[in-house]
């Protein structure tokens, strides 16, 4: 079904097919490794408004401030690499920004610019080569839900609701198209001819496997997804519990070998560098008392998130407990069972014993002038008697319950009952024996 999906998006929006020309040359000199500095200068000035945005960004303070004049120089000292990610995130951000929209489109490049920002510094934080295409990967991560919802509009409005309302996209997604918005994402990046590792990327996100898999190829995909569960703005406003994200997070963590440390400077640092960067790139993710707001709501809903996670664990904690207690009852019963056993094996050989004894006796006439065969059956008598009271206390185990007797006294008492018993047994069992 997915397929017929993709070919419907391109067949009704045909101007999705291939990005603006200037985008295309862009990449297109990306991949060249042959290519100069000044032939992507030459490029990007084919476009006076993005001329003007590139200059205005490179000599912003954030990137020092440098007093660039012109775009061969901001290639220069920038770097070919960054101001082709710069000039596609903000040439992304303008293409988009027509598309009509029932998602907040604020918290919509609020969630991506912070995804790519934190992709950046895990790259770098993981020594990946490429820091600059793992911001790529974050910044169109999600581009496939402004795919989805612009293609079908109706059935998106519906299923955004419920994802509002705290359901799970993806799910939605799969149960309508039979795809989700990663692979949607993936399917239009490609159909505009960037790198394959990007494009798989932006698949991958929410893979399960990523978290399994040591393979060079998938580091992007990892980053990624490792950026997304640390990311704190979502696009919907409802947002998942904490504790759905935490061990995937150390296990993408590991994946990556980020040191524990380094990777808490990234979540420290994260909205803040959201803030800054989203000033100097002219990418809209609301205002500063929007984003306040948000920041408070996801510090009180990880409030609620630890206070959870430390009821479980202490709830986890008894159970471990309890467990324990009843493993230390159970194998004392096992002992008390053993006994038991033994116990009974005995009373009944004794019962034999004393059985074959009369036997004999009644065999020669039955003659008993010293009283044998009265002392055999009285033997025989006790030795019933144990074994009934063994089984008799067997039977009140049925009803045992470990956490009321695991500190072995209810166990200890049925043995001395029974010990005793067997003492009366043996007291007279040598007198016959000696006959």
């Amino acid at each position: 079904m997915s397929d017929d999906i993709f070919k419907q998006i391109l067949s009704d929006h045909k101007e999705l097919s291939s990005l603006p020309q200037t985008l295309a040359e862009v990449l297109r000199i990306i991949k060249d490794d042959t290519a100069s500095a000044q032939s992507l200068a030459t490029v990007i000035m084919r476009d006076p408004p993005l001329t003007a945005k590139m200059l205005r960004i490179v000599n912003s303070p954030y990137y020092g401030g440098r007093q660039v004049s012109s775009v061969s120089q901001a290639v220069v000292t920038l770097g070919m690499r960054a101001i082709a990610a710069l000039t596609l995130s903000t040439s992304i951000y303008d293409m988009t920004g027509k598309w009509q929209s029932t998602i907040e489109r604020t918290r919509f490049w609020r969630h991506s610019l912070q995804v790519a920002l934190c992709s950046r510094m895990l790259a770098k934080a993981a020594r990946y080569p490429y820091p600059e295409e793992a911001f790529i990967c974050g910044l169109l991560h999600d581009i496939g839900v402004l795919v989805l919802e612009k293609s079908f509009p109706e059935k998106f409005d519906r299923i955004w609701r419920q994802v509002e309302a705290g359901e799970q996209l993806s799910d939605l997604e799969e149960g309508i198209w039979g795809t989700d918005h990663a692979r949607v994402g993936q399917f239009l990046l490609e159909q505009w001819q960037l790198p394959p590792l990007i494009c798989q990327a932006v698949g991958q996100h929410h893979s399960q496997i990523l978290q399994s898999e040591s393979d060079p190829d998938l580091v992007p995909s990892q980053i990624v997804a490792l950026a997304n569960c640390l990311s704190n703005f979502t696009v919907a406003r409802a947002r998942p519990e904490l504790s759905l994200d935490v061990e995937r997070k150390e296990a993408l963590r590991d994946k990556l070998d980020i040191d524990p440390a380094a990777l808490k400077e990234i979540e420290k640092q994260i909205i803040p560098v959201t803030l800054e960067e989203a000033k100097f790139l002219e990418i809209n993710i609301g205002s500063q008392e929007e984003i306040l707001m948000e920041a408070n709501a996801i510090i009180y809903d990880h409030y609620l998130s630890v206070e959870n996670l430390l009821r479980e664990n202490r709830r986890m904690q008894r159970e471990a407990a309890r467990t324990q207690m009843e493993k230390a009852a159970l194998d004392s019963l096992k002992t008390v069972t053993a006994t038991f056993n033994h116990y009974i094996n005995n009373a009944a050989a004794t019962i034999l014993g004393r059985a074959q004894l009369v036997e004999v006796k009644l065999e020669n006439g039955g003659n008993d002038p010293d009283g044998e065969i009265a002392r055999a059956m009285q033997i025989i008598v006790r030795s019933v008697g144990t074994i009934s009271t063994v089984m008799e206390e067997l039977k009140q185990l049925t009803q045992f319950k470990t956490t009321v007797y695991h500190d072995d006294t209810y166990i200890i008492d049925i043995e001395n009952r029974v010990k005793q018993r067997l003492e009366e047994l043996e007291e007279l069992a040598p007198v016959a024996s000696n006959q």
